[in-house]
């Protein structure tokens, strides 16, 4: 496996970053903007494996889903199915794909947490026409500042601001879109406009409508019905009265469609197991919201950079039962699931740096109050309270050569059944004690290297706790889930290598992750609990990324690479492929950017025996914008996944096959 990831990193590209950035004193094109607490860093300076996908890389992508975003990221896998509805994901082999198991992957949109747990349903739900960036803090070391359990990393997204629309010079702006794509069959458009009638107040509104199709293999057939229209829109407005600012936004995407598989991550699967007759199709309603709030306060003090942000966030699913009675959906299954959260959060920055050094220190507290809730009542979505408190502190140090940065975040939960719950009316309290530390020393204007030790915490979570599903016990018993994280690295970045003016940068991160009292789910009746705790279980990989940069082509690599095993020995089932994802993108002139992209994939054996097959996926994409003329502002793009119609199944599906081939095209004018 070792020969074959070094194969592949030889003649490999991943997406490169052109965005201009300036390092000790040098500009550089293609080294990543990584958004830190105290002052925006460039990936090869972060001691942390880290990868962004911003403006550019999005429009290459011309995703129709978040999935299609996360596939580029090293380390990330789907999980689930390619459907819009049944997004999952899995980082350095955490998230496994039904209920609860994405507890240890943070997602964050617009620095609000999202998190939805149902059985087969999905975890979450993004408008990609809406995004901007996002960015894969992989491994635990990002827990201090965006919450606890991290134990696999934390993806976070961030949506279009009104400067996005605007021209420099220009109060307001925005922009026009229709797509297509076929596999699956969508279409959709969408309109943004920004106002910025002055320095001091900013607004953006957005809207979007799509109308998705049935996903389908390479053969045909439908993998997922998924049929549904989907309006979205995004609303922000920012105030600032001199030292202070105010600023609201609200998001929410809505789906409705008749007779959806209610197994979306999957499918009918008919005959599953004899005389299985599927999961039933039914009418489905997907609802996500976020609502926020923040008030900011930066007087001239550097000691004062304080902001305070009310947030609600909600996903609601109403399953009915469908048209077709021979594909039945169980009774405990339909109904309507709320996930309500609110989260008041304060924090502070505190700039304190001196002469030959600069230190940030940022301190803050939360508070969480997340209801979940259900109309039927339903072992498997068990209903219950939960409510959390934190305190985090993080210190980004800087002297001369060497990077320090220090965190600790102590959260305390505590979860109560509902009424509903009958099998257990246990009140769960659960601590988290999460420090960290990381360092990055360079070695020279090229040459870096850096390391962290971190370890997580994460809580038993309601369906952990409480679910029932086929006859299993309630487990209020069960430990903190625990990890031990080591990393260590090296980057390395130089211009003037093979050609004037050219660029280069690599970074490799390898990881041990030590687990204690992992949640495992039994799958056995009562009174075996549903879930209990391994003693210990080990994780261990790494990722590798470089971009070079030679005039108009830019070429790059990420190699990602993950094994574990629990304290018996036995492989997880949890791991994703060993993969490459290669890329080349060429501005061929001032119109045209031509690109493509290929993801070769290792074969991998779970632990029951099942050999999933290696695979290579192949992307190819056109974007024409015109520079002169009637055509300018405008935006033609192109484009096919999975051009040779690849039948394949990754190994963090729980059955197969991944999506086969798709056409998109997409037209977009900005005014």
């Amino acid at each position: 496996m070792t020969r074959t990831l070094a194969a592949l990193f030889c003649t490999a590209a991943i997406p490169a970053f052109a965005q201009t950035t300036t390092v000790s004193g040098q500009p550089y094109m293609l080294d990543q903007i990584v958004l830190r607490a105290g002052t925006e860093k460039v990936a090869s300076e972060v001691p942390q494996s880290v990868s962004v996908v911003g403006e550019q890389e999005l429009q290459d992508i011309a995703p129709s889903n978040i999935g299609q975003v996360l596939d580029q990221v090293p380390g990330v896998a789907g999980v689930g199915s390619g459907s819009f509805f049944g997004q999952a994901f899995n980082i350095r082999g955490f998230g496994s794909g039904l209920a609860a198991s994405e507890s240890g992957i943070v997602q964050i949109l617009d620095g609000e947490e999202k998190y939805y747990e149902s059985y087969r349903q999905g975890s979450l739900f993004v408008e990609p026409e809406f995004l901007k960036r996002v960015e894969v803090l992989r491994g635990p070391g990002s827990s201090t500042l965006y919450g606890s359990g991290a134990l696999g990393g934390v993806i976070a997204m961030e949506t279009i601001d009104p400067s996005d629309l605007i021209a420099d010079g220009a109060t307001s702006g925005g922009r026009v879109k229709l797509g297509y794509g076929s596999n699956p069959e969508t279409a959709y458009g969408s309109i943004a406009w920004g106002w910025q009638p002055n320095a001091d107040f900013q607004a953006l509104a957005a809207f979007a409508l799509r109308q998705n199709g049935n996903l389908k293999d390479s053969d045909g057939n439908t993998i997922v019905r998924t049929d549904s229209r989907a309006p979205n829109i995004l609303l922000k407005a920012q105030q600032r009265f001199g030292d202070h600012r105010v600023e609201a936004s609200y998001q929410q995407l809505e789906a409705r469609g008749d007779n959806q598989d209610f197994d979306q991550m999957e499918g009918a699967q008919i005959g599953l197991f004899p005389g299985f007759p599927g999961w039933g199709v039914g009418d489905i309603l997907t609802r996500d919201q976020t609502a926020r709030l923040e008030w900011g306060y930066d007087p001239a003090s550097p000691l004062v950079d304080a902001t305070v942000t009310l947030s609600y966030t909600n996903t609601i699913k109403d399953i009915r039962q469908g048209d077709d009675p021979d594909e039945p959906i169980m009774p405990s299954l339909l109904g309507r699931r709320d996930y309500g959260l609110w989260k008041l959060k304060a924090q502070n920055v505190a700039d304190l740096s001196a002469g030959g050094y600069s230190h940030f220190l940022t301190a803050g507290t939360e508070l969480l109050w997340q209801d979940r809730t259900s109309s039927v009542t339903s072992s498997s979505h068990p209903e219950a309270k939960t409510r959390a408190a934190a305190v985090f502190a993080f210190s980004e140090f800087e002297q001369g050569p060497l990077t320090l940065n220090t965190g600790l975040r102590v959260e305390r939960q505590r979860t109560e059944p509902g009424d509903s719950v009958t099998h257990s009316d246990d009140v769960v309290n659960a601590d988290s004690v999460e420090p960290q530390i990381a360092a990055i020393y360079r070695l020279s204007d090229n040459w870096s290297v850096f390391g962290s030790a971190a370890m997580v915490s994460r809580m038993p979570t309601v369906d952990e706790l409480y679910d029932g599903f086929q006859g299993g016990a309630a487990s209020p018993d069960l430990r903190t889930e625990n990890g031990r994280n080591l990393e260590i690295g090296l980057s390395w970045r130089a211009q003037d290598i093979a050609a004037p003016d050219d660029e280069a940068a690599v970074k490799v991160t390898l990881f041990r992750n030590h687990i204690s009292d992992m949640i495992v789910r039994t799958n056995a009746p009562a009174p075996t609990p549903a879930y209990v705790n391994l003693d210990r279980a080990y994780l261990r990989g790494g990722e590798i990324e470089a971009s070079y940069l030679t005039g108009a082509l830019e070429l790059g690599a990420a190699v990602s690479f993950v094994d574990g095993e629990d304290q018996d020995g036995t492989v997880l089932d949890s791991l994703p492929n060993d993969r490459a994802v290669l890329s080349a993108a060429w501005q061929a002139t001032d119109e045209w950017r031509l690109g493509a992209r290929s993801t070769l994939a290792a074969g991998r054996t779970k632990a029951d025996g099942d050999r999933r097959a290696g695979y290579g996926v192949h992307d190819i994409f056109a974007t024409w914008t015109p520079q002169s003329g009637p055509a300018r502002g405008m935006a033609l793009h192109l484009g096919v996944d999975n051009v040779t119609n690849r039948d394949y199944t990754p190994a963090t599906y729980q059955t197969g096959p991944a999506a086969g081939r798709n056409f998109k095209i997409s037209l977009a004018r900005s005014f």
